[in-house]
C-alpha cells in the first residue's frame, strides 16, 4: 500500500454476499491508499473464502453479526480505519472499480479547495458510472456537486467529528443524500473532483415512464433503474423523512428530487407484478415514516416484496463502466 497522501487516507468498503467483483473492487484501490477496511454486512459463512483472501492481502476485515444496513456498516468501517490512523476515508460499494490515480485526484481536489478557502465537506468523482455529479460547467480541479453518491466519496475525519456519522437508522437508500444535505446545512461545501470517473455496476436500465408513457424533462435522462423491490420500503420511507427534515434548508433540491422520485414510484407501481404487493410495501413505508419507525423494515414485509417482478421496457443492457465488454 502506498505512502500517506497529505494525511493518511483509507478506503472503506461495505459488502454483502461478496464475490469476484468485490475482490476486483478492492484490488483497484488497494495500492492507492494507506489501508483498506472491508465490512461484511452479515453475509455469514458464505463470505468466508472471499474475506480470507482479502485478509491475506492485508485488508482489515470487519464482520457484522447480522445485516445492519450500509450506513452502519460504513460507520463501523470508518471507525476501524480511524482507529488505525486514518485522517481521511473514501467509502466504496463492493462493485465500484477505481481507475489509477483516483484517490490522489480526490485528495488533491480537497487540498486545492481548502487552500482556496472552501470549507470542504466531502469530495466525489465528477462521474459515477454515467452519472455526472458535478454541477455547472467543468472546472480544472473541482466543482460544486449535487445529488452525490456515497461510493467514491472522500470524507475528512474532521468533517465526521463536526457533523457526525452516516445516518444508520436510514439503513439503506438516501443515506448519501441525507449526509450531503446535513453538510450543507452545517456550512460545508460538497465538491466533485474534475475529470475522474468511478466505474460501477449499474442495474438494468428501463425507460423513464409515467403511466406507460415516456417522461421527457430538461436535464433528466430518459432512463431509470428499478431497484430490488424490497428497497422501495426504504426509498419511500426515507424520502418522506428527508423531506420533512430538510425542506426549508434546501427547498429547490427537495422539491426537484421529490418530483423525480414521485414519477419513479408511480412508474414502479405501474410496471410491478403484482401491483398490490408493491402497494403494500409503499403503505408500510408511509406508515413507518409517519410513526417515526426507522431502521430495518418489518420482517413480515420481506416475503411480500419478494413476490414483485418488473414488467417494464428495457432501455439498455446492464454494463460495468470502466471494463471491457
Amino acid at each position: 500500500m502506498k505512502p500517506n497522501l497529505h494525511a493518511p487516507v483509507w478506503a472503506v468498503f461495505s459488502t454483502y454476499r461478496p464475490g469476484a467483483s468485490a475482490e476486483r473492487a478492492v484490488a483497484s484501490v488497494i495500492d492507492q491508499v494507506d489501508g483498506v477496511v472491508v465490512v461484511d454486512d452479515g453475509t455469514g459463512p458464505d463470505a468466508d473464502d472471499v474475506l480470507v483472501r482479502l485478509a491475506d492481502r492485508g485488508v482489515i476485515v470487519v464482520r457484522e453479526s447480522e445485516n445492519v444496513g450500509i450506513a452502519q456498516a460504513l460507520n463501523d468501517g470508518i471507525r476501524a480505519a480511524r482507529d488505525r490512523g486514518a485522517r481521511q476515508v473514501v467509502t466504496f460499494d463492493q462493485d465500484s472499480v477505481a481507475t489509477a490515480g483516483f484517490i490522489t485526484t480526490l485528495v488533491a481536489a480537497a487540498a486545492t479547495a481548502s487552500a482556496d478557502g472552501v470549507r470542504v465537506g466531502v469530495v466525489v468523482p465528477e462521474f459515477f458510472a454515467a452519472v455526472r455529479q458535478a454541477r455547472g460547467e467543468s472546472a480544472p480541479v473541482y466543482a460544486p456537486a449535487a445529488n452525490v453518491i456515497q461510493s467514491g466519496m472522500l470524507i475528512p475525519a474532521s468533517v465526521i467529528d463536526a457533523v457526525g456519522d452516516l445516518r444508520a437508522d436510514f439503513f439503506i437508500d438516501l443515506v448519501d443524500t441525507e449526509y450531503e444535505l446535513r453538510l450543507r446545512r452545517a456550512g460545508f461545501t460538497v465538491l466533485a473532483a474534475s475529470g475522474i470517473r468511478l466505474g460501477h455496476a449499474l442495474g438494468t436500465q428501463y425507460r423513464r415512464e409515467l403511466f406507460g408513457r415516456p417522461v421527457r424533462l430538461p436535464g433528466i435522462p430518459p432512463e431509470t433503474t428499478l431497484s430490488t423491490p424490497f428497497r422501495y420500503f426504504y426509498r419511500v420511507r426515507n424520502r418522506i423523512v428527508l423531506n420533512r427534515e430538510y425542506l426549508f434548508a434546501a427547498p429547490k433540491q427537495i422539491l426537484r428530487d421529490s418530483l423525480l422520485d414521485g414519477i419513479h414510484f408511480v412508474n414502479a407501481l405501474w410496471v410491478a407484478r403484482p401491483r398490490r404487493a408493491l402497494w403494500r410495501v409503499y403503505r408500510a413505508a408511509i406508515s413507518a415514516a409517519v410513526r417515526g419507525r426507522m431502521g430495518r423494515m418489518p420482517a413480515g414485509l420481506a416475503p411480500i416484496a419478494a413476490t414483485v417482478t418488473w414488467n417494464a421496457p428495457v432501455f439498455e443492457a446492464p454494463v460495468l463502466e470502466g471494463e471491457q465488454t
